[in-house]
């Protein structure tokens, strides 16, 4: 595992702080240096735990904003803010007494056109018969030679202008196309009427009301929404982890969510869903995001929605790990993570290892020749050499 980006700031840092490097003489006898002092903490075995610690705000696990684009007016409104509502359950209803009354005449007009219809084809069927019955005639006198071809033209060219099919008669193009357009108006009426019925489209909690009796069911406070219906019995978070952590976040994960109002208190939830793709964080586009969501899984009767919450995300824990301090660890030129440890005889032996678990504090060592007691050096300078002598503070 690479040192975070994090520590590699940290190294950076580090490497621009001057350590007394010299040669330090021990005053009443000694002549010679006896070498250079470094500060030292020790290697330990603990458990060591990651997180991830994010803000977001509560919100309900299903919600849907409720609007019409119908110019009609708030004739009922049947709910109010905080109401429990179920799936089709009547919100509101707009003044349709002019669709109303429009309706009637179209399906008035509809009626009338299918009686005048059905008559016509009624009596297209008679005249149907008529010019084939004529046709045959002709037909069977031109065979004996007492009827001429034209008069056998002229009654094929009568039965063809009548509309029919296998001997059945049909109406024309442009009168199915006036019976589609008057049941099409009568449709888009009833549709127009049903729309003046608002109805919830989730069960769910009725989280804000923006209309009022009166006023048009398009014209809301602010053009928002007619009402917001959200399943808050149900709540979660959708936190933003940044690109170089989402790698260990994983669905699944355990997560402590707490909040203001809840002094101190915590409620569990879960890693329920990470986001397939990434997208820009606000207010920085070269930084990149990805959303994961949290579901509260716990209850407690003071966590409410709309609120910031801080969720901690358990990535990870290691029983009796090998440690070191976050300031031990650092980079050789080449990119090897190393720490410096002092042996018994003061000099430095730089040991590669290969880092796990990171926390704000400490960093598992997953592999490398430490063993817990060992003195490793803080912020350790490039200047430090294998073999050189220090002076452990």
């Amino acid at each position: 595992m690479a040192l975070s980006k994090k520590k590699k700031i940290l190294i950076a840092v580090a490497g621009l702080i001057v350590i007394a490097i010299g040669a330090k003489v021990v005053l009443g006898g000694s002549k010679g240096p006896v070498g250079t002092m470094v500060s030292t903490s020790l290697v330990e075995k603990q458990n060591v735990e990651e997180v991830l610690k994010l803000k977001a705000v509560l919100e309900g696990t299903e919600s849907t904003e409720v609007v019409s684009k119908r110019h009609y007016e708030v004739k009922q409104l049947l709910v109010k803010e905080g109401d429990k509502v179920k799936k089709g359950q009547l919100l509101a209803v707009l003044d349709n007494s002019d669709i109303t009354e429009q309706m009637g005449i179209s399906k008035g007009d509809l009626t009338l056109l299918e009686m005048q219809q059905s008559e016509l084809l009624e009596d297209r069927q008679v005249e149907y018969d008529k010019a084939k019955k004529e046709y045959d005639d002709i037909k069977g006198l031109l065979e004996i030679g007492a009827s001429s071809q034209s008069e056998l033209d002229e009654a094929k060219r009568k039965l063809d202008n009548i509309p029919a099919k296998d001997g059945v008669a049909i109406l024309s193009d442009s009168e199915r196309q006036t019976m589609d357009n008057a049941k099409r108006k009568v449709s888009v009426e009833a549709k127009t009427l049903e729309d003046c019925e608002i109805r919830s489209m989730i069960d769910g909690t009725v989280t804000r009301v923006n209309t009022k009796v009166g006023r048009f069911a398009d014209d809301t406070e602010n053009d928002k929404p007619m009402f917001v219906i959200e399943n808050i019995d149900k709540l979660q978070m959708k936190v933003l982890v940044n690109e170089t952590d989402i790698s260990k976040v994983q669905i699944g994960q355990k997560v402590d969510i707490t909040a203001d109002i809840l002094n101190g208190e915590t409620v569990e939830g879960v890693v329920s869903r990470i986001s397939p793709t990434g997208e820009s964080k606000e207010g920085n586009s070269s930084e990149r995001v990805i959303p994961v969501y949290i579901e509260v899984i716990g209850t407690n009767e003071k966590l409410i929605a709309g609120i910031t919450s801080k969720a901690t995300i358990y990535i990870a824990k290691v029983e009796q790990a090998i440690t070191v301090p976050y300031e031990a660890v650092s980079e050789l030129e080449d990119g090897t993570t190393v720490v410096y440890t002092v042996k018994e005889d003061n000099t430095i032996h730089i040991v590669p290892i290969t880092v796990g678990l990171e926390t704000d504090l400490l960093i598992e060592v997953k592999e490398g020749e430490l063993t817990e007691g060992q003195q490793v050096v803080l912020n350790p300078s490039l200047a430090l050499t294998e073999g050189m002598t220090v002076m452990p503070q």
